[in-house]
């Protein structure tokens, strides 16, 4: 062995010479189970095996509509070693956006458990090109079911499988939404998987003696690739939990005596108000990575007072791994409200806005404290958007990833975002694009013009609201919409608007363009 050359390599260098440390912890009390990075990385040749058995092979798209289990790790590392990409796709999608995932991405199989059976079972109408759906829970497998994941592992080889897997050879696709609302699939390379890793080894100060708890969704970039692979890589325990609960997540940090994990802003929020933040023993907890959105001062001043751990700010976008910058512990007071500086080996500039249709130019950068467009480039960039060459085109013209966030540059280099250019709605740790939302309510019968935003909440940050104009003698009201879209499977529960406005009619440009600035000062 040289060195890592691929995502699934990550796992046989801590195999190799920490043989016997843990690597995976899930569970409590007793359902808690434990494997070694010996034991792990068999079980992820043994799945590798099962997964070349159905006839999953190089370049086939493997999908995982998975909480945080040790199947999704398995299958993640499975995937890598056999040349195969993996989708993890968000366990809170609606059965028609799933299976546009499904379809856009042309995936060969998807794995499901129990809990997002009902989900899945009607996404198998809806996206019929999708040849395996494996069951990948415990207990006997739904009627549509295809295999078994455990039956596909069992009784397979603990050595890996002799495939030929390139650096530069796609590894991970992750859908986001653009700036028109359409889920785009985000393809990554395993080099540019493996400088992220190293780079959040940097800006994590992370070791192999950290005990990481992965408490946000592992089918979030965040948590996946700020997180858990660069611990995996350097041979660091990790814990899962399931789904995030403050509570729970409070006492797996006493028990398993963790040091780092990733939260949400609002998650933050929820971990620090709970009763176990006072009680707990919390003194293994070293460095608490957030992202998303900037926390407010007071916020960090709490978070100081009650539970000591060091903060870390990450910004980026799943386009660029995710990282872009980083705003360290030290600097959360004296910068509060900076996305940070530069993440190593990257380049960002803010560059002028152009009034013409064409991409915006990185050699016409503004002066410090001027408003512009984001653009970063580095070896963490995406390979590009799948079967998506307009948006590629434009998302990496020049070749700089154009992120569409408004922001400047300070006089010390620190990032300030000022706002989305698309107007992307965030929250909690979710991401919600308007228009995605608008073509769902413009279906309704009764719907004549929509537009939606996001407004304040103390909870959320920001929750998702909509002016809505209705046709003349049709009844258009808040439940009648939101029932619409719940029983249609239109949207997930979180894209789902908490407030609806009616109004006679929508502030609009000469050209007929709404005018959103105006709802918002409305």
């Amino acid at each position: 062995m040289t060195h890592v050359l691929t995502l699934g390599d990550t796992l046989s260098w801590p195999a190799r010479y920490l043989p016997r440390k843990t690597a995976l912890v899930a569970g409590t009390g007793a359902s808690r189970r434990t494997w070694t990075y010996a034991e792990l990385d068999a079980e992820v040749n043994r799945h590798a095996h099962g997964l070349l058995s159905t006839g999953v092979g190089p370049g086939d798209v493997v999908a995982a509509f998975l909480y945080n289990t040790p199947a999704f790790v398995f299958s993640l590392l499975a995937a890598a070693r056999i040349g195969a990409v993996f989708n993890p796709v968000n366990y809170r999608l609606a059965a028609q956006e799933l299976a546009f995932i499904l379809s856009d991405g042309k995936a060969a199989a998807l794995l499901f458990e129990q809990e997002g059976a009902a989900v899945v079972e009607k996404a198998v109408e809806l996206a019929p090109g999708t040849a395996r759906w494996i069951y990948a829970d415990d207990g006997a497998a739904p009627a549509f079911a295809t295999h078994a994941l455990a039956a596909l592992a069992g009784g397979q080889s603990s050595h890996a499988p002799q495939i030929a897997v390139g650096e530069d050879d796609p590894c991970i696709l992750m859908y986001t939404s653009g700036t028109t609302g359409r889920p785009k699939g985000v393809l990554h390379t395993h080099r540019s998987k493996l400088a992220h890793n190293a780079m959040m080894h940097q800006a994590m100060t992370l070791s192999r003696e950290d005990v990481g708890l992965s408490i946000a969704p592992l089918n979030h970039t965040a948590e996946l690739h700020t997180s858990f692979l660069p611990r995996l890589q350097l041979g660091a325990t990790q814990v899962l939990q399931r789904r995030f609960d403050a509570g729970e997540a409070w006492q797996l940090v006493e028990a398993e005596k963790v040091t780092h994990f990733f939260a949400a802003p609002t998650m933050v929020s929820m971990l620090l108000n709970h009763p176990d933040a006072q009680r707990r023993d919390l003194s293994s907890l070293r460095l608490v990575e957030y992202g998303g959105a900037s926390m407010a001062p007071h916020l960090i001043r709490e978070w100081d007072r009650t539970v000591g751990a060091g903060l870390v700010q990450v910004y980026g976008t799943t386009e660029m791994g995710p990282c872009m910058s980083v705003l360290y512990p030290h600097e959360q007071l004296s910068h509060a409200g900076s996305a940070g500086l530069p993440s190593l080996n990257h380049d960002l500039v803010v560059a002028a806005l152009r009034e013409d249709s064409e991409p915006t130019d990185p050699a016409e950068r503004c002066a410090p404290g001027e408003v512009g467009e984001i653009l970063v480039r580095g070896p963490c960039m995406m390979a590009g958007y799948l079967n998506r060459p307009d948006a590629n085109a434009r998302a990496l013209a020049h070749g700089w990833y154009h992120t569409g966030d408004l922001g400047s540059l300070d006089a010390d280099g620190y990032l300030w975002i000022r706002d989305r250019i698309d107007y992307m709605i965030n929250s909690g740790a979710e991401n919600v694009y308007p228009r995605e939302v608008e073509d769902a309510l413009i279906e309704h019968p009764a719907v004549l013009e929509v537009a939606v935003i996001g407004e304040a909440d103390a909870t959320w940050g920001q929750v998702v609201c909509a002016y809505v104009v209705g046709k003349a003698g049709a009844e258009a009201n808040a439940e009648v919409l939101d029932g619409f879209l719940v029983h249609g499977d239109r949207l997930a529960a979180y894209k789902r608007p908490r407030r609806y406005h009616f109004v006679d009619a929508l502030p609009k440009t000469t050209s007929g363009k709404i005018q959103k600035h105006l709802l918002r000062v409305a």
